[in-house]
């Protein structure tokens, strides 16, 4: 790395805490190497030395809609008392030689589960909430870990977890919000079950906080599955925290005298980087959000754009769809919100537009949003400056920082132009668990970071995202990228979703083959024909055209392309590896149904 760039990341350095500042600014794609910190004292201690312990960290909305407050202070001590229970039940040998694994959704609960962690030092791991049984099993497995603590409230799951806990031999602990029972000791549970009302009756003991290393694991998270078998993504102490404050305050300007939502599941990097340690470890107020999806409404939108007074929302696409849905036509005022978010797909001109226009007199700024559980953080962004009108729509803006280097690469031969980072940076991932081999396929040859997405720029140099690697269709030498064919076809008011997918085949090398869902029962094969026809030429027909009910698709909101290929493929096939993440699991027969139907 050149002395320029290790200057800036020097400087950058200082926006954290460090009980021993580095010197070693970067080495063996490591930052701050001999620095020593802690992610839950910059959140916590830290925010409360500085005056601001009585003020709001952390509110949170139930599956239920009701609302909690909880100052920095408060949360302290939540945080003590969780780690008093801990090291009653447990030994500090057992707790230090495990990864500890949580399930939980956005909520107090993997909150206080996730500081507990970073305050003793342990390496913690998230599960999001709609996880299944057979998915824990295996990244349980995987983490080679004895020890998962969750907060299912459902019956029928609590029974799931005894079996997990049953067949690997593994301690589970059941965090509950309240005791069922008045008489403690007439509550046969309480071996393995902590009730929040305990925690929050007093304060035992405080703990102190565990410097480590800057290079020491805070936590591994698994990626979606969207491309296939999921992996383990290490991110370090040091490094990742730097980078999810540095991006929060570039992006979205955050202070301690804001607040931000950002829907996402804790077993998500947006719950990490943008729900907790992000804004926790600037002192500003963070809303955690139980189940978003199902409290979208006219009265849920006021109460967090006025009674809430949110700065900023931070949303997957689908949801802002969902909010325009249920909205009325009527401009909604508000004089706190300030910012706009999108994650996982480009937000389009026609979305963005309404929204600036329904929920504000003044003009909100619009940002698309580009990054990777591999990244920890933002990559590219348009800058946060920019009002609505510059917003380049469909695509992710420029990178972040020019210090990152951000640059596609044109393979002629393998016709797909990748995106890479050329420089390092602090958020990056430092490893796979147990996955050596695969992490150094993350680097190439000339050792740029691979993003395994395909991408080009338009005319203001903006990145525009094609999809992954693998969703470039080569059609006789002919390039298209899966996302343009998807784009295109969405014109139609008919068309609710689209996925175009590249299969292999022995005589064109790929062939593309469109799935849709659609309004209404009129077949729209000859628009769709006629519509890639003239814009890409009569090369790019599409083999097959299949009209499903729905995408499946993450609960993060991403089509799993790798199983519509698959299906297609083999639409017979029981098992189609890891679906662990699917949020609409009924879906699959459907697809299998319809392929049939169409290749008979």
């Amino acid at each position: 790395m050149n002395k320029e760039l290790i200057n800036f990341w020097k400087k950058k350095s200082k926006i954290i805490y460090w009980k021993k500042k580095p010197k070693i600014i970067y080495k063996n794609k490591c930052f701050y190497l001999d620095g020593k910190t802690n992610i839950a004292y910059n959140c916590l201690k830290n925010n409360i030395n500085n005056g601001l312990g009585n003020k709001i960290a952390i509110i949170t909305i139930d599956s239920n809609g009701s609302t909690q407050k909880y100052t920095f202070q408060q949360l302290e001590i939540l945080v003590d008392n969780f780690i008093n229970y801990l090291k009653k039940k447990y030994t500090i040998k057992f707790l230090t030689n495990n990864i500890v694994a949580i399930h939980s959704s956005a909520n107090i609960f993997s909150a206080i589960s996730m500081l507990a962690c970073t305050k003793l030092g342990l390496t913690h791991c998230v599960f999001f909430d709609d996880l299944s049984i057979d998915a824990i099993k295996i990244r349980l497995k995987i983490l080679k870990t004895n020890f998962l603590i969750t907060n299912a409230s459902n019956k029928d799951f609590n029974l799931k977890i005894t079996k997990i806990k049953n067949d690997l031999k593994i301690k589970v602990l059941h965090f509950k919000k309240s005791r069922l029972f008045k008489n403690k000791k007439k509550n046969n549970n309480t071996k393995s079950t902590v009730y929040f009302d305990d925690l929050i009756d007093k304060k035992e003991k405080f703990h102190k906080y565990t410097f480590v290393k800057s290079n020491k694991s805070s936590f591994i998270l698994f990626t979606s599955g969207s491309t296939g078998y999921p992996k383990g993504i290490i991110h370090s102490t040091g490094g990742y925290l730097l980078y999810s404050k540095y991006t929060c305050i570039k992006q979205f300007g955050l202070n301690k005298n804001k607040t931000i939502l950002t829907a996402s599941d804790a077993g998500w990097i947006n719950g990490h980087t943008y729900s907790l340690y992000g804004p926790l470890s600037i002192g500003a107020t963070t809303i955690l959000i139980e189940k978003p999806i199902s409290l979208i409404s006219e009265k849920f939108l006021k109460n967090i754009l006025f009674d809430l007074k949110v700065n900023i929302l931070y949303l997957p696409v689908t949801l802002i769809r969902l909010i325009k849905s249920v909205s009325s036509k009527k401009r909604i005022k508000s004089i706190y919100l300030e910012t706009l978010g999108s994650m996982g797909e480009p937000l389009s001109k026609y979305i963005g537009q309404w929204f600036a226009k329904t929920f504000s007199e003044k003009k909100i700024q619009i940002v698309n949003t580009y990054y990777q559980t591999e990244t920890a953080g933002i990559i590219c962004s348009p800058k946060f400056n920019d009002n609505i009108s510059k917003v380049p729509y469909g695509s992710v803006g420029k990178p972040l920082s020019k210090n990152l280097g951000v640059f596609i690469e044109k393979n002629l031969i393998k016709s797909k132009n990748e995106i890479k980072i050329k420089n390092p940076w602090p958020g990056c991932m430092t490893g796979l668990i147990n996955k050596k081999e695969k992490f150094e396929k993350y680097w190439d040859e000339n050792d740029n970071f691979r993003m395994f997405d395909v991408g080009s720029l338009d005319s203001n140099n903006n990145f525009l995202i094609h999809g992954r690697t693998d969703d470039v269709i080569n059609i006789r030498g002919h390039r298209i990228g899966s996302e343009e064919i998807e784009s295109l076809l969405l014109s139609n008011k008919y068309i609710i979703e689209v996925s175009a997918i590249a299969i292999d085949d022995k005589l064109e090398g790929s062939k593309l083959v469109i799935f849709l869902s659609k309004r209404g029962k009129k077949k729209l094969d000859k628009f769709i024909n006629s519509k890639i026809s003239n814009f890409h030429g009569s090369f790019a027909v599409p083999s097959d055209i299949i009209y499903i009910k729905e995408m499946p698709k993450t609960k993060s909101g991403k089509i799993l392309r790798r199983l519509l290929r698959d299906i297609y493929l083999n639409p017979k096939l029981k098992n189609y590896g890891d679906l662990s993440t699917m949020i609409n699991i009924d879906s699959i027969q459907d697809v299998k149904k319809n392929v049939i139907l169409n290749k008979n």
